[in-house]
């Protein structure tokens, strides 16, 4: 059985989680018969640039510096103010030959949608829901740097001379060359997974070298790091979110930036709870409460884009 553990330290069993279920009835720690509702909190913003949960379109975009938007939610050729390429459905590859060094760009992937970029360099990003990376249409002589606010999946180009730096709004990450991810949606969540290669996080003074299979987590506002499951935390680019031992309020961000929805919960120590299981992104979230009140007896309603558990 499952288990999930309460803010005092005292454990309760739950419904058992099993990985190999199509779906996996994600809120069932959710209830609680109490008269009061506590709404989870929105991601923080990032002086990076506006917050993705500020989008007021569902379509994924590009916003170049002129101000010029260009939605890349369907095939089609890019050709504007030096910048040329071509956008399909889930890619956006281009280079930008007459780019200056000021012309740069920010790209918007919304609630529920994922998208990959190949920057100029040869630079593959695979971006997560409701995240922003802005770059420059071209990378100076001397670095590359992007900044980041929401999850990405970088495999860097390999270049000696020119690092490429990944800002966030809480620390930075130094690359050489390598395949790494960065979770920054807020700074409580910051943390960068090495792959291959080798990056070093950068926060204020500290600096922590990454060998693969090592990551960096934000703790306290400073950095630790440990081991990870690189098939826990890279799940994300197959559509997937396994979870092992986390918090209630960790899943409730998965499912709003997913699925687009608040989710709202009786009492704020539930987000204290843990527990394990996995949510699949390709199935609808009707299925998932169905399956829930199936599973559990547990009565879930989804109302004006309010996710509540009763």
């Amino acid at each position: 059985m499952a288990k999930t553990k309460s803010k005092t330290g005292r454990s309760k069993n739950k419904t058992t989680f099993y990985r190999n279920l199509k779906y996996i009835a994600v809120a069932a720690t959710l209830l609680i018969g109490m008269p009061l509702v506590w709404h989870f909190y929105a991601d923080k913003g990032s002086s990076h640039g506006p917050s993705p949960s500020a989008i007021q379109t569902n379509q994924v975009y590009l916003k170049t510096s002129d101000g010029r938007t260009i939605e890349l939610n369907t095939d089609r050729n890019i050709n504007q103010n030096g910048l040329n390429g071509q956008a399909r459905a889930n890619e956006l590859t281009y280079h930008a030959d007459q780019a200056t060094d000021a012309d740069q760009a920010t790209l918007y992937v919304p609630a529920t949608k994922d998208y990959k970029i190949r920057l100029p360099d040869g630079t593959q990003v695979w971006m997560n829901s409701a995240s922003t990376l802005k770059f420059p249409y071209n990378f100076n002589q001397q670095i590359r740097e992007v900044y980041l606010t929401g999850e990405a999946y970088f495999e860097v180009a390999h270049e000696k001379k020119r690092k490429f730096i990944v800002h966030t709004a809480f620390a930075d990450v130094q690359v050489h060359g390598t395949s790494f991810n960065v979770n920054a949606y807020d700074q409580v969540s910051f943390s960068t997974a090495l792959v291959e290669g080798s990056v070093s996080a950068v926060k204020d003074r500290q600096l922590i070298d990454l060998k693969p299979g090592e990551q960096v987590n934000a703790i306290r506002d400073r950095l630790t790091k440990q081991p990870f499951d690189a098939q826990e935390l890279l799940s994300w680019r197959k559509g997937l979110y396994y979870f092992h031992n986390r918090s209630l309020g960790d899943i409730a961000r998965v499912l709003r930036r997913w699925f687009d929805v608040k989710v709202v919960f009786s009492t704020p120590d539930l987000a204290e709870q843990t527990f394990t299981g996995e949510v699949n992104k390709t199935m609808p979230l009707k299925v998932v409460l169905s399956n829930l009140e199936l599973s559990s007896g547990i009565r879930a309603q989804l109302k004006n884009g309010i996710l509540i558990f009763k």
